[in-house]
């Protein structure tokens, strides 16, 4: 697919600090479906098989540097003085290959196979630099090609320098390169800057053509996936392009999403095959929706797994994990930390945070399990609460298996329940009810203890005859 991984390299340039899109953050960091865009690219390029990347950081070095971590070396631009500039203070890193790869930190649609295709024009083409090549209606803001009457061409103008018979160019530079490195290590240096003081990487091609080497194009079949992000328009505009990538994608690998207009599904969402994703509905992060679950409408699910066959209707589900056979909704809740069993129901308008509930287990609507431990088979009537938050500290609360917690039922945490208790409706529980128990009242007690004898009648014999205690006024 690529030339070997020990002889390629690449180096992405994240220097600049992209003016045109009028923000505190790095342009490259700047998210496109739920990654910054140059993890698009690094991804991209190792899926052409490039392993080896080197990223050329100025503008908001530390930030560029930390979210590059673990993925590629960061090296320092400092001043920026142009792209060919930064191609060199990265060369030293890339010493041991012998093909490399310059792209940009800001084309986050281009995709592995564009690299790739990249990588054979060049190794097959002779040529000493193969550049990407893409053609425009509106060529705004690009390098024009110039190219000689044979077609070759024969040097990149940048925008600045065009001319009235060049600016009508409709082909443009990508930004894109593929070098024989060992080239471009001494024609680099042999590049004079422009009479703003900047070098220009685009420059190497009229060196090449004077050197009498080949310079191989190739031209993108989609133009708009080569081009790179300039403003917040065209990150919107390549969103949505991402978006319905990503969409057909998960289609065409037996996911029914039925309206991919209004569904939005990050790039490393997984999805199991005959899931259904209805209408209006956001999958975002490291979420993972297993087969045959059908998710939404109206659902937004962040960092999450959701099991076999469960359904999520009108929810948020946030960094929690749901198991099988789970029907979730409307409008509940999972709040991290949540991690619902199989065959649970969790009703309308009820939230759950940093709570486990086992197996079959039903809770109901408008309540509230906060830092719980529930059991299988537990029944959480309507209106029930864990006040897990005494003002300064949370405390945990248990309910055993088979346990029936009634209406309106307030725990006051740290509490246990045992199994198979009961609560009256409107229980205030402040104490620890034993297996099998039935409590009621607030505070709430057992049942038995709340019983007491008849009221005595007034009018009867025994009341008359009562007997006087010795001493005892029978008037006061």
């Amino acid at each position: 697919m690529s030339a070997p991984l020990n002889t390629t390299a690449a180096i992405v340039l994240a220097a600049g600090q992209g003016t045109r899109m009028r923000s505190r953050l790095p342009k490259v960091l700047h998210p496109l479906a739920g990654r910054p865009l140059i993890h698009h690219v690094l991804d991209a390029l190792r899926d052409a098989g490039i392993e080896r990347q080197v990223v050329v950081v100025g503008h908001g070095a530390d930030a560029v540097e930390a979210a590059i971590a673990g993925r590629a070396i960061a090296v320092l631009q400092e001043p920026q003085r142009g792209t060919a500039d930064a191609v060199r203070v990265a060369l030293p890193s890339v010493a041991s290959a012998k093909t490399l790869v310059v792209t940009m930190g800001d084309v986050p649609l281009q995709t592995a196979e564009l690299y790739a295709m990249l990588l054979r024009e060049h190794t097959t083409g002779d040529a000493v630099l193969t550049l990407v090549s893409a053609q425009l209606a509106d060529p705004t803001g690009y390098g024009r090609i110039l190219r000689g009457d044979d077609r070759t061409v024969s040097a990149i103008v940048e925008e600045r320098d065009t001319d009235t018979d060049t600016r009508d160019i409709g082909e443009v530079n990508a930004g894109i390169y593929a070098f024989n490195l060992a080239w471009l290590r001494e024609a680099i240096d042999r590049i004079t800057p422009s009479d703003l003081g900047e070098l220009y990487l685009t420059d190497v091609v009229s060196l090449a053509v004077n050197d009498g080497h080949r310079v191989s194009v190739l031209e993108a079949e989609d133009p708009d996936d080569a081009m790179g992000i300039n403003d917040r328009v065209a990150l919107a505009a390549a969103e949505e392009r991402m978006r319905r990538r990503i969409a057909e994608a998960h289609m065409r690998n037996g996911v029914t999403i039925v309206d991919p207009a209004t569904t939005r599904i990050d790039a490393g969402v997984e999805i199991g095959q005959d899931a259904r994703i209805e209408p209006w509905t956001i999958l975002e992060g490291a979420t993972a929706i297993a087969s045959d679950a059908i998710i939404g409408p109206n659902t937004h699910v962040r960092d999450s797994r959701i099991g076999p066959r469960t359904r999520v209707w009108s929810s948020v589900v946030e960094e929690s994990t749901v198991a099988e056979d789970v029907w979730i909704g409307p409008f509940a809740h999972l709040r991290p930390g949540a991690d619902i069993g199989a065959r649970c129901r969790i009703g309308n308008f009820a939230e759950v945070k940093r709570s486990r509930l086992g197996a079959g287990t039903q809770q109901h609507h408008f309540s509230y399990l906060g830092d719980a431990e529930i059991g299988e088979s537990v029944n959480i009537g309507a209106g029930s609460v864990t006040a897990n938050f005494d003002g300064a500290a949370k405390h945990r609360t248990e309910i055993g298996n088979g346990a029936k917690i009634g209406v309106d039922t307030m725990m006051v945490a740290p509490v246990t329940i045992g199994e198979n208790a009961v609560t009256g409706a409107g229980a205030v529980v402040t104490r620890d009810v034993a297996p099998g128990k039935t409590v009621v009242g607030m505070p709430a007690r057992p049942i038995e203890l709340r019983r007491s004898k008849p009221p005595v009648d007034a009018g009867s014999p025994s009341a008359s005859t009562a007997p006087v205690p010795s001493g005892a006024d029978r008037n006061s």
